[in-house]
């Protein structure tokens, strides 16, 4: 094996588990629903970021059984909720979603995949959402930037001159994530209201979407699909590797992540309702 440490990863729950238990500045708290693990890691000083090397912020991991089996995912679905509620406090009126990633290879399409099934509201009128006895309904718009080498656009400005145009009280990237250990893979999702960095899991970082470069608060959701071949044998190739069922698992996640996005970005709509219109 090669030098485990320096394997990409861009779950914080392992990095933290791999420095030293205590951290100054790093505050950690546990939750579980029935099977399910909700870690919460809040780096707090510029000292622990530069330790974890991560930016300052909240990071809820959520671990749960493994996708490629017949599970009841209701659990994860209120996991996942109850994440974002401790990651985004404040009341969301409108809101952006973007589905980060590459619709042509499996593993990198999780964000494209939730975009498509989370309920785009924007274009509804009130009149129309009383009409329909939707009153409740907030204002939500999609978007997937796809990547660079398709589009010629860096992800960034498409999402940058969409935000300028719709003016979104947050936006939600959702991306596929890279891991270190095996038994994260399609098996966590990260939230993160540091923001996020398009292709850096694959070692091709673009330019960052956060709070800085945006002037609006981006929340990072998502889940590792790939893991760097160098976790089980030394190779000077730089080689990633998936599970061989990440065709279903990659559709699971994207179940399980637009059906939570959903469910907290229409508080007042129950998801019968929200799944009938998407």
């Amino acid at each position: 094996m090669g030098d485990y440490m320096n394997i990409r990863t861009d779950l914080v729950a392992e990095i933290k588990a791999e420095k030293q238990p205590d951290i100054s500045g790093v505050e950690v708290i546990e939750e579980k629903i029935n099977d399910v693990n909700i870690s919460t890691v809040k780096i707090l000083d510029e000292k622990a970021s530069e330790t974890l090397e991560k930016p300052t912020g909240s990071y809820c991991t959520i671990s749960f059984p493994r996708l490629d089996f017949v599970c009841e995912t209701l659990d994860i679905i209120n996991a996942t909720v109850k994440a974002l509620k401790a990651v985004i406090k404040s009341d969301i009126n409108q809101s952006l979603v973007v589905g980060l990633g590459n619709t042509d290879i499996t593993p990198d399409a999780l964000g494209p995949i939730v975009a498509d099934r989370v309920l785009a509201t924007r274009h509804l009128t009130n009149e129309l959402k009383r009409d329909l006895g939707l009153d409740g309904l907030k204002s939500v718009s999609t978007i997937t930037p796809n990547v660079l080498g398709k589009t010629g656009i860096e992800s960034y400005d498409l999402v940058s001159a969409t935000a300028k145009k719709i003016k979104p009280d947050i936006i939600i990237a959702v991306d596929a994530l890279a891991c270190r250990d095996p038994e994260r893979l399609c098996r966590t999702i990260q939230i993160a209201d540091s923001g996020i960095c398009a292709g850096s899991g694959v070692n091709n970082a673009r330019k960052p979407l956060n709070l800085a470069t945006l002037g609006i608060p981006v929340i990072a959701l998502g889940v590792p699909t790939v893991i760097d071949a160098n976790s089980f044998f030394n190779s000077d190739e730089n080689m990633m590797v998936t599970p061989k069922e990440i065709d279903l698992l990659v559709e699971k996640a994207a179940d399980i992540i637009s059906r939570a996005i959903n469910i907290f970005l229409q508080p007042e709509i129950d998801i019968d309702t929200i799944e009938s219109l998407t």
